[in-house]
């Protein structure tokens, strides 16, 4: 008989489709890693709901494969419904690079067979930061990051970047993504705010209008409750309870077999007689060195950056063995050298079937928490200080972490003396609370694990069964600050407080964390003080060489104790401003004066002054509020020419994206305008002249470099530049004010600050920068964008029907991030908008007149009182946001102002209205990138 016959048919079809489906992800997985999958990597591919929320893995399984490898063959191969966008959340920088090299190792394997995606990977951390990823919404990418770093972003708060790009960060890190939160266990507070950020995307401000895309959240650890996910709101709404993603152990794989069987004999250490916690740091590094065996990797985890310092420095090895310290405290340039010696010998050892490297010393590794989760490295000794369980299992997973290596041993020592922390009693950076529970487990798994060829998840398990209510306990995660509706709502706008600071969101990412770090420099300059405005000549900030994290408090007694001041990027009056110590909050990124010390390459931050750099540069600028230093492109190009570019860029986003209707021409048509504020004479005005376009409307222009000489000087300066200049082109001279020389001027592509070096170095040159172009007038900052939305919403107001929706108007306005919930006065006078003159009426722009509506810049709404109330004639600029926004409370009609018509899109909520903003930013920086008109210094016109 027939399978169709029997009826069998569907079923038959069904196991078929489902074994098909199987083999073609074993295919995709092997191809990648170079090794099959686990049966539960498998499952968590196949799963019909997609990514399960909860994923509790145990460490050493292959966790971050499952997952990401999963989500990547859904996304690219399967068809299924995933997000666009893999957002991995770490809480360690460690975790952050060995995760990314991994994944790039592991989607370059993938790139070109079979037709697959390909997927980038970028990474995200404190110091070290590739924002390509901004450019690039209607790809696939994925985005390993620290939990300061993301959840910064994802409040529109930034760590590490200007205040004018949060928004694009904040839009994109909060629609079409999925999200993994790792090693929750770690997270603090940082934890509670991912479950309320979920929350926040699902039911508050969902993606409901057409065509927006949905995040979604995975949860994952060795070690976890779901306390986490009991907010207040996930509560009333019911989502507050999630079915857990059952492991399947029955796996019949060698190498899954083997690290389950992984032995790890622990120890308690037994200090010496008479010794004391001062000389107990000596102790490790002696016994640690004593014990180490040849080939191997011994690792000594500390819970303070200062304790590994102490260990580190009491390490005495022999010249031919290797000792390397890994904390948190390094500079970005520094710490790569220190972890990369890590990883290389790693590599060497894995390669080896017994687990050692023969005729090699070995390595010794002396570090914080931050090897404690997701490295994947394993050690034959293991000595750790004393943490809560959670941590200390984790720590324990990098002992013998592939079953390669049964004698392995860890010993577990106490140091830390006790302090007083918001009046709960701590030791080091954990609750003595949490310490005790652990130390009470610790006493009784111990003996467990020393038992001959007893395996250590065996161990664990007897442990649960016989103590679940103490395990319990010790897992259990305590709650947290975590942001409300209410709190999202007010971070969406990026305008700064009454007193020039803004929101602190600290609370919400790791709250009280007493190590929340500040980003510091280090610059040299002269007792007068770092300059300001175009006086700045040292380069930019390299985020990815000079910056180290240091703990805020650190930061503050180390200051405190040199009676100095730190100096903070001040990007409205475009200097460096002094910050006292108590002023100083984590997320900040200060300079440092060179000779205050306080570093040392070997150690990291020590907060010494006798520990210095050398060499190094003078202040440079940061981000300004009146500059427009994407007009800046190197080189020249039209209004007109632009607008077209950016019209195209934004139409074939939006066809990458699958936008339609109103949304999509709300996009497109702000992009196709977005600059028409540039043909404002005020801005014209400050274009460098003597270009190829003089008789144009200029959108996009060269650098100028600009070099003082007395007049005597002129012809000798003017060679010498220029020998050192290539693909220059001079632009006309300048008489100085005073009248005692000559400016000359020349058009570059780019900035290059050795050359301007060598330059500032030549004989009769008084003075060389590059300017900065400040339009307006005195070069007040005129921002065009303003021009733009003032002239846009002239236009949508006379027209019926009008040419586009009102969300227009303010994508126009904020499409630099600098004018976006309030249309304010520069001058502090009253008479402009943003530094527009509100005495010039119109622009004049493709031959024809933009009149401005100034009304709209009012707060609430422009009119004037009549015998019958209360006539308006326009609302205010922050009616129009409010409405476009929606109310925090999720219901549109209530809070609805009349200030957009109730036809056209609005009540966005924060996300998806960040995110339209992000994707006509990107399609100008992309017009920007691929312009159909370019012409460059050199070219002849």
């Amino acid at each position: 008989m027939s399978t169709e016959d029997s009826g069998l048919s569907g079923e038959s079809d069904l196991g078929n489709s489902l074994f098909a489906r199987e083999q073609e992800f074993v295919h995709f997985f092997q191809s990648a890693t170079g090794f099959p999958p686990y049966r539960w990597q498998i499952c968590v591919a196949l799963r019909k709901e997609g990514l399960p929320e909860i994923l509790p893995v145990p460490t050493g399984l292959g966790k971050t494969e499952g997952s990401v490898l999963a989500w990547a063959w859904r996304r690219s191969v399967a068809g299924d419904c995933e997000p666009l966008h893999l957002i991995y959340c770490l809480p360690m920088r460690s975790l952050v690079r060995q995760t990314t090299t991994r994944l790039e190792g592991y989607f370059k394997k993938l790139q070109g067979q079979n037709g697959w995606c390909d997927i980038p990977v970028y990474q995200l951390i404190g110091g070290e930061a590739d924002d390509t990823w901004t450019s690039m919404p209607d790809r696939s990418w994925v985005l390993v990051g620290t939990q300061d770093m993301l959840l910064s972003r994802a409040l529109n708060r930034g760590y590490g970047v200007s205040r004018f790009d949060w928004p694009v960060h904040f839009g994109l890190l909060n629609q079409d993504c999925r999200w993994i939160i790792d090693e929750v266990q770690l997270m603090g507070p940082g934890l509670w705010t991912t479950a309320q950020l979920d929350w926040m995307r699902q039911k508050r401000f969902p993606s409901s209008k057409p065509c927006l895309k949905p995040c979604r959240t995975t949860w994952m650890s060795a070690t976890m409750g779901q306390e986490f996910l009991q907010t207040t709101d996930r509560k009333r709404d019911g989502c507050d309870k999630v079915e857990a993603f059952h492991l399947d152990f029955d796996d019949a794989s060698e190498e899954f077999k083997r690290r389950r069987s992984a032995c790890r004999k622990t120890e308690i250490h037994k200090p010496k007689q008479g010794g004391n916690a001062k000389s107990v740091p000596e102790q490790i590094a002696l016994e640690a060195r004593d014990k180490h065996v040849p080939g191997t990797l011994t690792l000594i985890v500390c819970n303070t950056v200062e304790t590994a310092q102490r260990v580190f420095q009491k390490l005495e090895v022999c010249k031919t063995m290797k000792k390397i310290l890994i904390t948190s405290r390094f500079r970005a340039c520094d710490r790569r050298c220190h972890e990369q010696a890590l990883l290389d010998f790693e590599a060497r050892r894995s390669a080896c079937s017994a687990g050692r490297v023969e005729d090699h010393l070995g390595l010794i590794c002396v570090s914080t928490q931050v090897v404690e989760a997701g490295l994947d490295i394993s050690a034959h000794r293991l000595w750790t200080e004393h943490a809560p369980w959670a941590p200390l299992i984790q720590r324990l997973g990098r002992l013998n972490r592939d079953g390669k290596d049964n004698e392995a041993c860890a010993v577990v020592w106490k140091l830390t003396p006790e302090k007083k922390f918001k009046n709960e009693e701590w030791v080091g950076p954990y609750r003595k609370a949490d310490l005790d529970r652990a130390w009470s487990l610790l006493e009784e798994f111990a003996p467990r694990s020393q038992a001959r060829g007893k395996k250590a998840c065996e161990a664990l398990e007897e442990l649960e069964r016989d103590a679940p209510e103490a395990i319990k306990k010790a897992i259990a995660i305590p709650p947290e600050p975590c942001p409300r509706a209410f709190d999202m709502h007010a971070l969406f706008s990026t305008e700064p407080d009454p007193y020039g600071g803004f929101t602190d969101v600290s609370r919400f990412v790791r709250g009280t964390d007493p190590d929340a770090d500040v980003t510091v420099f280090w610059r040299d300059w002269d007792d007068r003080g770092p300059q300001s405005g175009g006086d700045l000549d040292g380069p930019p900030l390299d985020l990815n060489a000079e910056t180290c994290p240091v703990a805020h408090w650190s930061l503050q007694k180390f200051l405190k104790t040199a009676d100095e001041e730190a100096w903070l990027w001040n990007d409205e009056e475009e200097s460096w401003s002094p910050v006292r110590p108590q002023n100083i909050k984590p997320g900040m990124i200060v300079m440092l004066r060179g000779n205050l010390g306080g570093y040392s390459r070997e150690l990291g931050w020590t907060g010494e002054p006798e520990h210095r750099l050398s060499d190094l540069p003078q202040p440079g600028p940061g981000r300004a509020l009146r500059e427009d230093r994407r007009a800046e492109a190197g080189y020249w190009s039209s209004l007109p020419s632009h607008h077209a570019d950016a019209r195209r860029e934004a139409e074939n986003l939006c066809d990458g994206l699958h936008l339609e209707g109103p949304i999509r021409k709300a996009v497109v048509e702000a992009t196709g305008n977005h600059d028409l504020g540039k043909a404002h004479p005020d801005w014209q005005g400050a274009v460098p002249k003597g270009g190829p376009l003089d008789h144009d409307a200029v959108a996009k222009f060269p650098t100028v470099l600009r070099v003082k000489a007395s007049k005597d000087d002129v012809s000798t300066v003017r060679g010498a530049v220029e020998a050192k200049l290539q693909g220059a082109e001079a632009l006309p001279d300048e008489l100085l004010d005073d009248e005692s020389g000559i400016c000359l001027c020349w058009a570059l592509a780019s900035k290059s600050y050795d050359v301007l070096a060598s330059i500032r170095a030549l004989p009769g040159v008084r003075r060389a920068g590059y300017r900065a172009f400040r339009p307006g007038p005195e070069g007040t900052g005129m921002r065009h964008e303003a021009a733009s939305a003032l002239a846009l919403w002239h236009q949508y107001r006379i027209s019926n029907p009008a040419p586009y929706p009102a969300l227009s108007v303010y994508l126009a306005a904020a499409h630099h991030g600098k004018v976006r919930t309030v249309l304010r006065s520069l001058s502090g006078k009253g008479d402009d908008v943003f530094g527009v003159d509100r005495k010039r009426k119109a622009l004049e722009y493709d031959g024809r007149e933009w009149p401005m509506d100034f009304s709209i810049a009012f707060d609430g709404a422009a009119g004037e009182w009549t015998d019958e109330g209360f006539e308006m004639i326009g609302p205010g600029w922050t009616g129009i946001v409010a409405d476009l926004l929606g109310p925090w409370r999720g219901e549109a009609d209530a809070a609805w102002t009349g200030s957009v018509p109730k036809d056209e899109p609005r009540a966005f909520g924060p996300f998806a209205l960040a995110w339209l903003e992000a994707l006509v930013r990107v399609a100008d920086w992309r017009a920007s990138k691929r312009a159909s008109q370019i012409i460059r210094p050199g070219d002849g016109g």
